[in-house]
């Protein structure tokens, strides 16, 4: 999680669960988004409804583990990437406090972005 940005950062949580961020500040500076859904665009054959929808079944679905740490998201070709989207109407984004963290000031903090009616979404 220390950088360089655009690299995956996977961990395992709760002896159970690989969670997948992708680092954003510079070398050696701490910070990253975790990736909490998505919604599939190709390679699924029917999934289920809500397949993608956590941190937990994303990694999951994808088959990923604490060896696709340090992936470089930005390359083109890689095993596992992140692209460019058209963008989302602004209407249809919404802001939440973060989900599964102790009761603590900083914790309210509308610091969860989501896409309104999105099938990757976990809870509204």
């Amino acid at each position: 999680m220390f950088g360089p940005p655009g690299r995956s950062y996977v961990y395992f949580v709760y002896g159970m669960y690989h969670c997948l961020n992708v680092v954003t500040e510079s070398d050696g500076v701490a910070g990253a988004v975790l990736l909490r859904g998505a919604e599939p665009l190709a390679g699924f054959d029917d999934p289920e409804p809500g397949a993608l929808a956590g941190p937990g079944k994303l990694t999951r679905a994808f088959g990923l583990t604490l060896k696709h740490t340090n992936l470089d998201l930005a390359r083109h070709g890689a095993i596992l990437s992140v692209r460019d989207a058209p963008p989302v109407p602004p209407r249809r984004v919404a802001r939440s406090a973060r989900i599964g963290l102790n009761d603590h000031a900083t914790t309210k903090k509308p610091w969860r972005l989501y896409v309104r009616g999105s099938s990757g979404l976990s809870r509204p």
